[in-house]
């Protein structure tokens, strides 16, 4: 007899100080580089605009790997990211259809 105690697997994989320490270091440099390059003004507008968005993109799978632990590790964490990916669907659906419909209610109004 041991006392060992099932701990339930959410998927989120092994918790470390290193990979959260990992992470804060990631999203610390993701959030310098694109204030760098504002303030710098050495980047056309376009140029800095995809600085900004690249580096928010990055910074957002930093966040999602390192923070929020998605993985594909075992089962349940390979559902944790099929709900997320279907997360992601809704919200692109749903943003992309209210701009759809906002041009085309713009477009209606004009002509």
């Amino acid at each position: 007899m041991g006392n060992h105690v099932h701990q339930p697997d959410f998927g989120t994989g092994e918790k470390s100080l290193g990979i959260y320490s990992f992470g804060i270091l990631l999203c610390v440099v993701l959030t310098l580089i694109p204030f760098w390059a504002v303030m710098h003004g050495t980047f056309s507008r376009g140029e800095t605009l995809v600085v900004i968005f690249i580096s928010a993109l990055l910074q957002f799978l930093v966040q999602v790997v390192c923070f929020l632990r998605l993985n594909y590790s075992t089962e349940q964490s390979k559902m944790n990211v099929l709900s997320f990916y279907l997360a992601i669907l809704i919200l692109f659906v749903i943003v992309g259809g209210s701009l759809w419909i906002m041009w085309s209610l713009r477009y209606n109004m004009m002509h």
